[in-house]
């Protein structure tokens, strides 16, 4: 899976801080985006066995693929059923993907607690002064690192949340690769397509999205922003566009609704579509308020993207629990506790 593919699914994970100066943490707390959840720790000691004490999560293994027979054969598939399902776990969030150590503490050193993890799918990123530098080049060499930030730097908290949403992204991204290279499955190829990649970064920032989930039938992701409203976000390539004229048609979609469809103007809302192809045809009438504009994507496949906001959508998939917004309230009243 590239670095430049998105993942199958994405939410927010947890960040660890370690310094031994509180007061750097405090401002460091302060620099970090909105967005970024995180626990600080001045003793090195308490963040390894929070960090250690935690269980390794390999449940990708065990959700994210099923058997199915393809071709008159069983093969491993990847299950997208189950990865839209993983937004209703409440500990989603919970999950370390990055620490955050300086090099330079009385306890320990920040490569000796780097070497101290024993999660190997967490990322650590050095915080290095001009005197240890050289030490955190042979250390990223080595792999006892990820990434190193000098502390002189003019721009290093900018450098450091660009760095920590860098380093979140991949630590999902082998988690489930771990997975699927041993199943030798792929995910969908518009996941690597650029098109894709930038519409879904536009969403995030203007619909201040934190998590996303692939869906199927029809292609595409459930958006959730930190308060658990969602969105469809629906990629039609030219042959899912005649499947969704062909099914409106077929539930007595008003004609105005199927020529809007013919000519690309409108997508309807997916989960609208399922209740009136089961018989409940009567909400195609209001084929005005479940409906978006199809909006050209480039690119080798998709022809059209509409959004569609979930809020009073019948059929939609209910708004998970346990949200980000909840979650870094949480945050909020055990961090300190725990340093």
């Amino acid at each position: 899976m590239s670095a430049l593919e998105l993942c199958p699914y994405f939410h927010p994970t947890q960040i660890v801080l370690v310094d031994d100066d509180i007061d750097f943490l405090g401002n460091l707390s302060l620099q970090l985006e909105a967005d970024l959840p995180y626990l600080l720790f001045d003793s090195t000691a308490k963040a390894l066995s929070y960090i250690n004490d935690r269980r390794i999560d390999s449940r990708s293994r065990q959700r994210f693929f099923r058997l199915a027979e393809q071709d008159g054969e069983q093969k491993i598939v990847l299950d997208i059923d189950a990865i839209s399902r993983e937004l209703y776990f409440s500990n989603r969030f919970s999950q370390i993907s990055v620490a955050m150590v300086d090099y330079a503490m009385p306890q320990m050193n920040g490569l000796d607690f780097c070497r101290q993890i024993r999660n190997p799918h967490i990322k650590k990123i050095l915080f290095t002064g001009v005197a240890t530098e050289r030490a955190a080049v042979d250390a990223f060499n080595d792999g006892v690192i990820d990434r190193y930030i000098r502390k002189s730097e003019r721009y290093v908290y900018d450098h450091l949340n660009s760095t920590i949403r860098e380093l979140q992204q991949m630590h999902i991204r082998e988690t489930f690769a771990a997975a699927s290279d041993v199943f030798s499955v792929a995910g969908p190829s518009w996941l690597a397509d650029s098109h894709v990649i930038d519409l879904m970064e536009t969403l995030r920032q203007r619909y201040r999205i934190v998590e996303y989930y692939l869906v199927a039938r029809p292609s595409g992701f459930l958006l959730i922003d930190g308060e658990g409203r969602m969105y469809r976000l629906l990629l039609s390539s030219p042959e899912e566009q005649t499947e969704q004229l062909r099914r409106a048609r077929q539930a007595g979609a008003p004609e105005e609704c199927l020529q809007a469809i013919d000519r690309g103007e409108i997508l309807l809302s997916p989960s609208v579509l399922d209740i009136a192809s089961d018989g409940q045809s009567d909400v195609l009438r209001h084929w005005s308020r479940y409906s978006s504009p199809a909006t050209p994507l480039a690119g080798p496949r998709y022809g059209f993207w509409a959004l569609f906001d979930q809020r009073d959508m019948p059929g939609a998939p209910p708004p998970p629990e346990a949200t980000f917004s909840r979650y870094l309230d949480w945050l909020d009243t055990v961090g300190y506790s725990l340093m």
